[in-house]
């Protein structure tokens, strides 16, 4: 029959969701799905309840069971989808500022043989780039559904700062020992980079939509969380790595703004102050520079640089 899940990791991509895969199927008390993106609320609901508990096999000292897909947070459906079976649910949102994280969503595409055109041009042709970043947007649907307490909304920034203390953070969060992570989980897994050769890379893609189309997605997930398999297919950028025209990057800024804004409303954060966007006069990023502000009754994630 399988387990129930008590949390979800609902997003974004390209912010750390590999470092964070990694790290709580390290820890010896959490159970995580053995892939990414298992998807069940997002593209796969119409499997059911029995198929979806099916995944989870937890053993005794299992003290927390999730998994983790970043598509649940750009999803319309999920949200609704999430309340209505798992009320009580714990949620993970690690969040990059948006200009970043569709810059980096846009050089894997490229990476993956998706894209070829400049940034630019997908910009106009690929409209997912900019959507999987409206988080303002997106945590709206999920406040609106859940308890404020249940979402444990962090920052990619914060995971490259120091990523024993945010692994830590997420440990609490879960309810499990706050075990020091090991050495291999110190820096980054998987790094961005460019094929070593576009036909082995294709090829690989290629094996990797047929794992899907038989259902081996446990098999497909370690195999694209493998950083010795990546490592063989892709070659890191180093100082050669692309970066965004000003002007481009000027743009995005302006078109996200509102975004940002909406985010810090809705959830109490402060993700302006630290990604240097315009802030939205609130008590919750009032009460978060201002230490002699009472901690409010809903929790207050202040990022830090």
């Amino acid at each position: 029959m399988g387990s129930r899940p008590d949390f979800l990791y609902i997003g974004t991509s390209k912010a750390g969701s590999t470092w964070l895969f990694k790290a709580l199927s390290w820890h010896p008390q959490i159970y995580v799905y053995p892939g990414k993106n298992l998807g069940f609320f997002s593209t796969r609901f119409e499997k059911g309840w029995d198929w979806y508990v099916s995944n989870f096999d937890p053993e005794p000292q299992h003290r927390s069971v999730g998994e983790v897909s970043h598509s649940y947070l750009v999803s319309e459906r999920a949200p609704a989808r999430i309340r209505e079976l798992l009320p009580s649910i714990k949620m993970i949102a690690c969040l990059r500022d948006p200009v970043q994280r569709t810059f980096s969503d846009y050089l894997d595409r490229v990476k993956n043989g998706e894209l070829h055109g400049t940034f630019e041009e997908e910009l106009e042709r690929s409209p997912a780039l900019i959507n999987r970043s409206r988080y303002g947007t997106q945590l709206s649907r999920y406040l609106e559904l859940f308890d404020r307490k249940q979402l444990h909304i962090v920052c990619f920034d914060e995971l490259v700062a120091g990523p024993t203390q945010f692994a830590a953070g997420i440990f609490e969060f879960l309810g499990v020992d706050p075990l020091p992570i090991p050495e291999k989980l110190r820096g980054k897994i998987l790094p961005a980079g460019t094929p070593r050769s576009r036909s082995v890379a294709n090829g690989a893609k290629m094996l990797s939509k047929l794992t899907k189309r038989f259902g081996l997605n446990a098999l497909r997930g370690r195999v694209k969380t493998s950083p010795t398999i990546r490592n063989i297919l892709y070659r890191p950028y180093g100082e050669g790595r692309p970066t965004i025209h000003p002007t481009t990057e000027a743009r995005l800024r302006g078109l996200f703004a509102e975004e940002v804004r909406l985010l810090d409303s809705a959830a109490g954060t402060d993700f302006a102050g630290l990604w240097g966007y315009p802030r939205a006069v609130t008590a919750a990023n009032v009460a978060c520079n201002d230490p002699t502000v009472g901690v409010s009754a809903e929790p207050r994630e202040c990022p830090t640089s």
